[in-house]
């Protein structure tokens, strides 16, 4: 039997349009997830520390899977890689859904943690199908910021439901089910050869020598580093300090995409943000926001807010990317790509370590540090736009 994708133009190419539902159904198996995820992990026995090592360990096991990626990308055609990392996927769901203690989510999160290596050439395959200016900013923001947001707007409250019906393990059956349709999806790809770049070949130095692409990679890690730090243990704030259920904690996570898919248009159809910087201003200065409500929230209606506000975390990677491929040669592109997801991934492990450190000495720490820092970098974005516009505008052309 073959999935049937729904015919919808979306305004994307035909390859581009499988990577939306594709992309669709990997973040539906993260978001039926992740918002209680910290709170599986606390029910395997792990204490605050632990819970940062654990999904800390995930960062660390995304970088160490990313760093041979670019030689990947160059030796193993587009569509057999993104395919094996999705099985991967859903094996190390299934492993999470069986662990009975928190040290035994290792071999499930390496495997989750594997499935990684395929996004830097998803990204590639995207600017190379979409061609270059608006439509690449359409397409990310299409690819990697609506489309996810759409899945993230049911699979966390379906989540909840799961948890509260059944218990925290069927979350990841059916994360392991959504990865499945996923695979089903990609399967359809059209094959592409490996690309080839012709003259010397191509290394990581020879990325960071960019002006523009280091400067791009640079803002990838403190956003990513600051963000995650300030909502990784939002649930466990909310459950054990203002006494928020697990459904309704699920219920609350979906309401990120509602402010995800909201920045996705508003980045689509003002010309304002025609500028990607801005619309990263934009994302960045959600994230701080929501941050603020869940340091002086105290109603869940203040935190229903700050929940839409934290939809700016996942637009943050798509107009992240968009800009880094107008700023980019495309001769050093796939291993900007690689770059771009290791600077993100060192935030994204550095920070529930120093998070759960925090947590430990106050439970809104993590929040405030995240807050305060995200402040004077949206400052810096916004004043960079101005050097970062014109190259962005003159590709648009």
């Amino acid at each position: 039997m073959r999935l049937r994708i729904p015919k919808i133009s979306l305004g994307l190419d035909p390859d581009n349009r499988l990577m939306f539902w594709g992309m669709f159904f990997n973040e539906a198996g993260i978001g039926v997830f992740m918002t209680l995820w910290p709170l599986y992990i606390l029910s395997l026995g792990a204490s605050p520390a632990q819970i940062g090592l654990v999904i800390g360990f995930w960062g660390l096991a995304r970088l160490l899977f990313l760093l041979p990626s670019g030689m990947l990308i160059e030796r193993i055609p587009p569509k057999k890689l993104i395919l094996g990392a999705r099985i991967g996927a859903i094996v190390g769901f299934a492993l999470l859904a069986i662990a009975q203690s928190w040290w035994h989510l290792f071999p499930g999160v390496i495997l989750m943690a594997a499935s990684t290596a395929s996004f830097p050439v998803i990204s590639s395959v995207i600017a190379d199908v979409a061609g270059r200016g608006r439509a690449r900013v359409r397409a990310f923001t299409m690819i990697l910021n609506v489309g996810p947001s759409a899945a993230l707007l049911i699979t966390p409250a379906l989540g909840g439901i799961l948890a509260e019906q059944f218990s925290l393990r069927a979350i990841f059956v059916a994360a392991a089910l959504f990865n499945i349709a996923g695979f089903f999806v990609f399967t359809r790809m059209s094959d592409r050869e490996v690309r080839v770049q012709h003259g010397p070949p191509v290394t990581y130095t020879d990325v960071f020598r960019d002006t523009g692409t280091r400067t791009i990679l640079m803002l990838a890690f403190v956003v990513v580093f600051c963000s995650i730090l300030g909502v990784t243990l939002v649930p466990n704030l909310l459950q054990e300090v203002h006494g928020v259920s697990v459904g309704q904690i699920g219920y609350l996570g979906s309401l990120a995409a509602v402010g995800s898919i909201t920045l996705g248009l508003l980045l689509n159809n003002l010309k304002i943000f025609e500028n990607s910087m801005r619309g990263y201003g934009l994302a960045i200065s959600s994230v701080a926001m929501a941050l603020m409500l869940f340091v002086f929230g105290q109603s869940l209606l203040i935190f229903a807010a700050a929940f839409i506000l934290r939809g700016g975390l996942l637009a943050t990677f798509s107009v992240m990317y968009a800009t880094l491929s107008d700023v980019t040669p495309d001769r050093i592109r796939n291993r900007a790509y690689v770059l771009a997801e290791l600077m993100a991934g060192v935030g994204f492990t550095l920070a529930p370590f120093v998070a759960g450190w925090f947590y430990e000495i106050r439970p809104d720490l993590p929040m405030i540090a995240g807050m305060t820092v995200l402040i004077p970098i949206i400052i810096a974005v916004l004043w960079m736009s101005r050097t970062f516009g014109s190259e962005s505008s003159s590709s648009t052309g």
